[in-house]
């Protein structure tokens, strides 16, 4: 009886050693898309300039994103306007007050299904998002894996038609689509 007690411990605690590096594995593939949305922001040209004069506003419908995003991103400013980070709902108020939006793969569905349901078209929110699928379905950037590296994808030709321009310096260092 004792050894299946202890068997269990040493169960119990590969468990929580496992899940708890998968948590911080995650939170620092959050930190690391964070400190790339921060440069997305910081190169890219948003041709309405009457958006948020006082601040720059990145949002996600995902809480431990944005959670990550705060504590990444503190005190850090995009042509002198702090940055400012908030959890959304899928609204088109709160939407349209994003110049910076981040689709993670656990909000994708609810992305796409409220899209179609208000015919949604990004103007002057650049779409950020992690999953397959997310620039055909009106998205920007994409974030992907390769050789354990995060990678990303741009689409220059959607960013413009939703009145965003990218700097080549970024684009340089991602994989250009459509040119």
């Amino acid at each position: 009886m004792h050894k299946i007690t202890q068997l269990l411990h040493v169960l119990l605690f590969s468990f929580l050693l496992f899940t708890s590096q998968s948590a911080a594995a995650a939170e620092q593939e959050y930190a690391l898309k964070a400190g790339f949305l921060y440069n997305f922001a910081r190169y890219g040209e948003w041709h309405d300039s009457a958006l948020s004069p006082d601040k720059f506003v990145i949002c996600s419908p995902d809480a431990s994103f944005t959670e990550t995003a705060k504590s990444v991103l503190n005190q850090r400013s995009v042509d002198k306007r702090p940055i400012t980070i908030r959890h959304i709902q899928f609204e088109l108020e709160q939407v349209n007050q994003c110049q910076l939006l981040f689709i993670s793969s656990a909000s994708l569905s609810d992305w796409l299904s409220w899209q179609k349901q208000q015919d949604y078209i990004a103007e002057n929110t650049m779409v950020v998002g992690e999953s397959k699928g997310l620039i055909e379905a009106g998205g920007h950037i994409r974030f992907f894996i390769a050789s354990g590296k995060v990678r990303f994808e741009v689409s220059p030709q959607q960013l413009q038609q939703s009145g965003i321009t990218m700097s080549s310096k970024v684009l340089r260092l991602g994989r250009v689509l459509e040119r």
